[in-house]
C-alpha cells in the first residue's frame, strides 16, 4: 500500500446526508444535473464527482469528490461556488438533513480503481498525538491484507484536514453539519466483497480503532452517478 506525503498528495471532500421526502425528486435532479457536474467540470482540480445510495444504515446519499491537491480547495473558482450560490443552491443546500461531512487528504492506498460499490468506516475522533502512527500503520496493514483477500478495487485511508474545514466552512449556507475526524473507503465490484473485506477488517474495527469510530460503523453504499472532467 502506498501512503502518500507532501503538498501534492490527492485530497476528498464528502457529504452523507437525507433530504426531506417533500423536496426529494426535485433535490436528485438538481444534484445530478447541476450540483455535481459544477463542481467536477467548472472547478480546475476535480478528478471525479461520484454519487451513491445508502443500502445500509445512515443517511441516504453520500457524494464523494476526489481532487488533486487540498489546495483545490483554497482556490477561487471553488470557493466562489460558496460564496455565491446559485438559486437551486440557496435553496436546497439548507434543507439537507443529518449531514456528515469530510475534507481530507490522501493517506495511504491500495489499488486505483472506482468499484460499483462502496464501503465507509468513518471515524468520528481523532487518534492520540502519542498513538497515531500506531493506529495508521495497523490501518495500512489491515487494508493491503484486506485488499488482497477480498479483491477490493481499491481502498483509501483519509484523514481530516482542519485547516481547509474551518477556511471553506465560513463561506457554507449550512453551519450545523457534523464533521468527521477521517474515514475509510472500501471500493469492489459488489456487495460481496465489500462484505469480505469489512470481515477481514473486523480485529482492527473491534480493537485498535474502536474508540475512534462513528456509529454506525460502516456504511455501504450502491453507485448511482459518477463525473470525470474530461481529458
Amino acid at each position: 500500500m502506498a501512503q502518500d506525503q507532501g503538498v501534492g498528495r490527492h485530497a476528498y471532500t464528502f457529504i452523507w446526508t437525507d433530504m426531506g421526502s417533500s423536496d426529494e425528486v426535485a433535490f436528485n435532479r438538481w444534484y445530478n444535473t447541476e450540483h455535481v457536474r459544477d463542481r467536477v467540470l467548472h472547478v480546475p482540480g476535480y478528478i471525479s464527482g461520484r454519487r451513491f445510495i445508502n443500502v445500509g444504515v445512515g443517511p441516504k446519499y453520500f457524494a464523494l469528490y476526489r481532487v488533486k491537491s487540498a489546495q483545490v480547495f483554497d482556490s477561487e473558482a471553488y470557493l466562489n461556488l460558496q460564496r455565491h450560490p446559485d438559486e437551486n443552491s440557496r435553496y436546497f443546500i439548507p434543507r439537507f438533513e443529518n449531514v456528515h461531512k469530510i475534507f481530507a487528504t490522501l493517506v495511504a492506498q491500495t489499488g486505483e480503481g472506482e468499484g460499483a460499490c462502496l464501503a465507509l468506516i468513518p471515524l468520528a475522533q481523532a487518534f492520540p498525538t502519542e498513538g497515531a502512527a500506531s493506529c495508521v500503520g495497523q490501518i495500512v496493514q489491515a487494508l493491503t491484507q484486506a485488499h488482497e483477500s477480498a479483491h477490493l478495487v481499491s481502498a483509501q485511508f483519509i484523514q481530516t484536514d482542519w485547516r481547509i474545514v474551518n477556511n471553506v466552512t465560513a463561506q457554507f449556507l449550512r453551519k450545523t453539519d457534523t464533521y468527521l475526524h477521517g474515514a475509510i473507503l472500501l471500493e469492489g465490484v459488489d456487495q460481496e466483497s465489500l462484505n469480505q473485506a469489512i470481515d477481514s477488517l473486523q480485529d482492527l474495527l473491534s480493537g485498535p480503532l474502536a474508540p475512534y469510530l462513528h456509529k454506525p460503523a460502516v456504511g455501504r453504499f450502491q453507485q448511482i452517478l459518477s463525473f470525470h472532467p474530461p481529458v
